[in-house]
């Protein structure tokens, strides 16, 4: 359920903080006075689609829409999947910002606005008067239906074989699209061209590096070649340090104190033979080893090709080599390929007509359930004599089912049924849509119901009527309704008073949580106008004492 609304720079609100009761709210108000704006912050709250630009009352600052929610334990799975921490006592935000982008977050936690919507979709119900998704909208329809038995078991066999088959269907429009529109010769020359350059996966990097390497080989190749010319070349270092050596060897054996000179002698001429060593080895391996004009040529061709054939890089060249290959293959295979899938959707397509038969019985289970729930409720709306049926009508498979459902009204004894949509009246439907949305929350697991105006086109008794049916709803789940009714205000445990004042330079709009005096005082007015009479006062206490 939803427990405190904050609200910043949105539309005609500078800042509103206001806690929301359990039970049902009534929000009442002037035409234009805001009470659409404070719903519109609650949708931008909970994640729907809207334009940032276009909702700021100061354009240079963000709008901050901050919502307080006390939370179902079942929503755990799906914070989990979003990897947001779980709490039962959680804040949803939406951030609004200058550029037009906007921010959303659940505790804190970024996460996009659809994944807000999707969440908020599980526990709250958001109903307008313009909105007749339960009149028209197939999804919605089965959604509902599919609330009173549990056929999730056959949904979700029937969406595997039917998403498996939309698959193949898919796979075979594409073939045929391939072929069709493939020159084939073409894709051939240019395999082939590939096939003859013969690029390997790594190949342009190794080039590159050999390239890098052996690019001032010869320069190395010399320094080396006179250091170690210098050491036992021409220059006679050694030869020179084998004659003191000699020299020395005579000197010790006559004095023994030049014994340790020889031992020194002898260490540095066995570390210059290493040096010359090392240095011969390095001129070794820095003579070319490998053409690197060649190197070159090679590099520039797969340059080519990658410019040729439009590609990133070399490696995307190789793909685009196999790519190729497996194109010119199904399109030479393309009868085989066809074949093929169309055995696999003869298949799935028997599967599907199998498990859409299974979960079309499942919902026939719910069908007697739904037509007397919506009977009992119809009268709640002041429609005893209204007559509706479901009925099932056999169409192309899509992805809720092989049947679709119908909804038949008549409102008069006598009266033939047909479609609801078509018939039904302004009044009518506003009525049935809160019945359907009556049973639906007494089937689906919901915290929050939020209509507004749903009660357009109706007066008097009837009005009375869907003002005690919410009040019933109320009764198991929170209820925040946006209404010109005397009667259905009155059924509110909550009252909120929705108001707009001005200077020279601004206008802003409030929000009034009314005591009981202040209810008198609105109620009234909703009764009789802007001169509010003591018989209207009177009848605005009556409909308090008799809710």
């Amino acid at each position: 359920m939803l427990k405190r609304l904050r609200i910043q720079n949105f539309i005609l609100i500078d800042e509103l903080d206001l806690p929301i009761s359990t039970g049902m709210t009534a929000m009442t108000g002037e035409t234009g006075a805001g009470k659409s704006i404070l719903l519109g912050a609650l949708n931008a709250a909970l994640g729907q689609r809207l334009s940032s630009k276009a909702v700021l009352k100061d354009k240079n600052e963000k709008a901050i829409i901050e919502l307080e929610l006390e939370l179902p334990g079942y929503l755990k799975s799906e914070f989990l999947a979003m990897d947001v921490d779980f709490d039962t006592h959680s804040v949803f935000r939406r951030e609004l910002l200058p550029n037009g982008r906007s921010r959303a977050f659940i505790n804190d936690t970024p996460v996009k606005s659809a994944d807000l919507a999707h969440v908020a979709g599980q526990f709250i119900d958001i109903n307008s008067q313009s909105d007749a998704g339960l009149l028209t909208d197939l999804a919605k329809q089965i959604e509902l239906i599919d609330s009173f038995v549990d056929a999730s078991a056959e949904r979700n066999e029937y969406q595997t074989v039917y998403n498996a088959l939309k698959r193949v269907l898919e796979q075979q429009k594409q073939l045929i699209a391939q072929a069709n529109g493939s020159d084939l010769d073409y894709l051939e020359f240019l395999f082939h061209e590939l096939d003859k350059a013969n690029v390997k996966h790594g190949e342009y990097d190794s080039i590159e590096e050999s390239i890098r390497i052996n690019k001032d080989a010869s320069e190395y190749s010399e320094l080396y070649s006179e250091l170690s010319w210098l050491i036992g070349g021409d220059s006679k270092l050694l030869d020179q340090l084998f004659t003191v050596e000699s020299n020395l060897a005579r000197l010790a054996s006559k004095d023994d104190s030049a014994e340790s000179l020889l031992q020194e002698l002898l260490d540095i001429i066995a570390q210059t033979q290493s040096l010359e060593r090392e240095l011969l080895e390095r001129k070794s391996a820095a003579e070319l080893t490998v053409d690197v004009d060649a190197l070159i040529d090679r590099k520039q061709q797969i340059d080519g090709l990658i410019r040729k054939h439009r590609v990133l890089d070399a490696e995307a060249l190789v793909d685009k080599f196999d790519a190729l290959g497996a194109q010119i293959k199904s399109i030479k295979d393309k009868d085989a390929l066809l074949k093929q899938l169309k055995s696999e959707q003869i298949k799935y397509e028997g599967g599907l007509k199998t498990a859409g038969t299974k979960l079309h019985a499942k919902r026939l289970e719910a069908t007697q359930f739904i037509q007397s729930a919506l009977t009992s409720f119809l009268k709640d709306v002041d429609l005893p004599k209204a007559k509706i049926e479901l009925i099932w009508q056999e169409q192309d498979p899509s992805s809720v089912g092989i049947y679709r459902p119908q909804f038949m009204f008549s409102a008069n004894p006598g009266s033939p049924l047909e479609p609801l949509s078509k018939v039904a009246s302004g009044g009518e439907q506003s009525r049935v849509k809160l019945a359907l949305k009556a049973a639906l929350g007494k089937h689906v697991r919901l915290s929050c119901q939020i209509f507004d105006e749903i009660d357009v086109g109706i007066s008097g008794a009837t009005a009375e009527k869907v003002g005690a049916l919410m009040s019933d709803l109320a009764k198991s789940q929170q209820l925040i309704t946006i209404t010109h009714l005397p009667q259905v205000a009155s059924k509110g445990t909550t009252h909120w008073l929705i108001s707009k004042s001005s200077t020279d330079t601004t206008t802003e709009s409030n929000v009034t949580v009314l005591t009981p005096n202040d209810r008198i005082e609105e109620l009234a007015r909703m009764l009789s106008g802007t001169k509010i009479t003591q018989a209207a006062k009177n009848q605005a206490e009556a409909l308090l004492k008799a809710r």
